[in-house]
C-alpha cells in the first residue's frame, strides 16, 4: 500500500503579532486551529482570516505567508509530509480548497493530536504514516465538499483539553493557571471549587502528590522556565509575571527546584529561534508543546 510520508509535525503557540514572511515548502504543509484568533493566511493571490476552528492546506511549491493574531497568542498543529496527489486529490489537487472548515465532534482534531503523541513517543514511522494516512483521506473528503472561502462558517469552539485528574482538582489546576501572576491562596482556589480548603488539601495530596500551595509554586516556576527559554524579558519582569513579588525569593526557590540560578537556566536553555513562541498553560497534551517532532528516517521501524 502506497502510503504518505510524514516528515515534521509540531503544536505550537506563537506569541502575537508574529509574521512569518513569504516562503516556498518543498512538501505539503497541513495546519490545523482549534480557534479562530484573526490569524491571516496569505498566498500572495487571497487572503484568508482564520476566524473560526479549521485546517489549511499548502501544497508544494505555492509561496506563501502568515500574520498571527495582533490581539492574542495563536495555537495551531501542523504537520509536513510527501504524498502523491492521486492519493488525496480533493486535498492536493492545484485548485482544491487552501481552508477546510472543521468537520463535525473532534475526530480530526483528536487524530493529529494523537498522530503528533504517537510520533513523539514511539518513533515509529510506519504507524505515524498510516495514522497521517487516515487524516489526510478524512481531510480529503471534507475537501471534496468545501468551497474556497475567506471566512469559515463552522461557529464551533475549542473542546476542552483532556485532564487525568478529577473535575474538581482539574477545575483547580486551571484556575490556578489563569491566576498565576495573581496573589493566589490555597482558600481561594477551594472557594472556587466550592469545597473546604482541607477537602482540596487532601484531593490533591491524593491525585497530584503535592499540596494546592506546592502547586502553585511548581506552575509558576515552569511558566518561569518557559519564559526565560523563549523570551528576552528581564528576569525580573519574568519573576513579575509568574507571581513573584519578591525577586530574591524567585531567585532562591527557582535554583532549588532547577539546580542553576535564573540566569544561568537562560544562558544554556534558551532557544534564539523560538523567540516568537508564547506559553500556554491550559495545553495538556502527551507530547511537548513548541518543539518540532521529526522520524529518524534510519529507523527500522520506519
Amino acid at each position: 500500500m502506497q502510503m504518505p510520508v510524514l516528515h515534521l509535525c509540531g503544536d505550537f503557540v506563537v506569541r502575537r503579532n508574529w509574521k512569518l514572511d513569504m516562503r516556498v515548502l518543498e512538501e505539503h504543509e497541513l495546519v490545523y486551529f482549534p480557534i479562530g484568533t484573526g490569524t491571516i493566511y496569505d498566498t500572495g493571490e487571497r487572503s484568508y482570516p482564520i476566524d473560526r476552528p479549521g485546517w489549511v492546506i499548502t501544497r508544494a511549491g505555492v509561496p506563501h505567508r502568515w500574520q498571527f493574531s495582533e490581539s492574542s497568542a495563536t495555537r495551531h498543529l501542523f504537520l509536513h509530509f510527501s504524498a502523491d496527489v492521486s492519493l488525496f486529490p480533493h486535498l492536493l489537487r492545484e485548485n482544491g480548497p487552501d481552508l477546510i472548515p472543521a468537520g463535525e465532534g473532534n475526530f480530526h482534531a483528536s487524530l493529529i493530536s494523537y498522530l503528533l503523541e504517537v510520533t513523539y513517543m514511539e518513533k515509529n514511522g510506519r504507524r505515524s504514516n498510516m495514522l497521517l494516512a487516515s487524516l489526510l483521506n478524512e481531510l480529503d473528503h471534507l475537501a471534496s465538499r468545501a468551497k474556497e472561502i475567506s471566512r469559515f462558517d463552522d461557529p464551533r469552539t475549542e473542546s476542552d483539553s483532556r485532564s487525568p485528574y478529577s473535575l474538581v482538582v482539574s477545575k483547580a489546576i486551571q484556575y490556578i493557571r489563569r491566576h498565576l501572576a495573581d496573589p493566589i491562596t490555597a482558600q481561594e482556589i477551594a472557594a472556587h471549587c466550592q469545597i473546604s480548603g482541607e477537602h482540596l488539601s487532601r484531593l490533591f495530596v491524593r491525585e497530584v502528590g503535592i499540596p494546592p500551595r506546592q502547586m502553585i509554586i511548581q506552575l509558576r516556576l515552569e511558566r518561569a522556565a518557559h519564559t526565560l527559554r523563549h523570551s528576552t524579558l528581564s528576569i525580573n519582569e519574568i519573576a513579575a509575571q509568574c507571581g513573584f513579588s519578591e525577586n530574591h525569593y524567585f531567585s532562591r526557590t527557582f535554583a532549588a527546584n532547577f539546580g542553576m540560578s535564573a540566569s544561568a537556566y537562560r544562558g544554556k536553555y534558551a532557544v534564539p529561534d523560538a523567540q516568537h513562541f508564547a506559553y500556554d498553560e491550559t495545553i495538556e497534551e502527551k507530547y511537548p508543546i513548541n518543539a518540532y517532532i521529526r522520524l529518524n528516517p534510519l529507523s527500522p521501524s520506519s
